[in-house]
């Protein structure tokens, strides 16, 4: 999610400090669930991927993913009102490795 304010503070020796934030009304959501399994139990480590969908099913744009909780909680936000969205969920049947990508410089993509 996106900060809607931000600061530092270095506080010194006995000091106290006191602050109040005001944030302005926020129009966007946010989607959380928990995940279980067939026993009804939560799943961990389960990888969530949230997607944006376009004109058609088949459009899918990747936003984000997450890995689920140890209580199987997973959540993805702000997400804007009126868009359509889908999350597709793995457990056990992926294959996670890593990728390594090197960067050739333009002109030098053969």
């Amino acid at each position: 999610m996106s900060a809607y304010a931000k600061f530092f503070i270095r506080p010194g020796v006995n000091e106290r400090i006191e602050t109040q934030v005001n944030l302005k009304a926020e129009t966007r959501s946010a989607i959380h669930g928990v995940i279980r399994g067939e026993n009804g139990l939560p799943v961990a480590d389960a990888v969530v991927m949230l997607f944006e969908t376009g004109n058609t099913p088949d459009d899918l744009h990747h936003i984000t993913q997450m890995i689920s909780d140890e209580n199987g909680r997973f959540v993805f936000g702000p997400l804007t009102a009126g868009k359509l969205y889908m999350i597709k969920i793995f457990k056990n049947a992926v294959k996670l490795r890593e990728l390594e990508a090197i960067a050739q410089p333009l002109g030098d993509c053969n």
